[in-house]
């Protein structure tokens, strides 16, 4: 990073030069890992004709008896117009049911039907045999660990956030 560049954020870029490819690197990394993670579950959710973000939703709201628009959006990882969209289609299919909050009737509260129960218990079995194979290559301190760095990062990028916002 140039002395410019470096004021524009207001401090000097920290980090040896290996240390900022690196951390350059872990948004394509981490994108990979996902995509290889959705790799082995969508043949699933297509047999089910089921999106990755359909079932982000099903299975938020297999969680939960009922929940506002805004927390399944954040719970599941979506933007409002897309969730809107996603909701109308499991609705209309007959997995989700939706009502207006007796306190405030421009609130909409969702929860799951017993069909979307119904998919979400012949999907999950589906997924035990990748699990399992991942356990017997990744022993549980590295996978716990790998969890920790995860929650970690999230916690950076987050102050990151903030600290631009400011």
């Amino acid at each position: 990073m140039n002395q410019q560049t470096a004021l524009l954020y207001g401090r000097k870029y920290a980090g040896s030069a290996s240390h900022r490819a690196e951390c350059r690197e872990l948004p394509v990394k981490i994108i990979r890992v996902r995509e290889a993670f959705m790799a082995l579950f969508r043949g699933a959710f297509q047999e089910v004709e089921l999106t990755d973000p359909q079932w982000r939703v099903l299975r938020v709201l297999s969680t939960v008896d009922e929940i506002d628009t805004a927390a399944l959006a954040e719970r599941a990882i979506l933007l409002g117009p897309s969730l809107t969209r996603i909701l109308r289609d499991l609705d209309q299919r007959g997995l989700v049911t939706r009502r207006s909050s007796r306190l405030d009737a421009r609130r909409s509260l969702h929860s799951i039907t017993p069909e979307g129960l119904r998919i979400i218990d012949e999907i999950i079995p589906r997924f035990d045999p990748f699990y399992q194979s991942l356990a017997r290559r990744m022993d549980q301190g590295d996978v716990a660990q790998l969890g920790a760095l995860l929650d970690m990062l999230l916690d950076n990028l987050d102050a990151a956030i903030k600290d631009s916002e400011e």
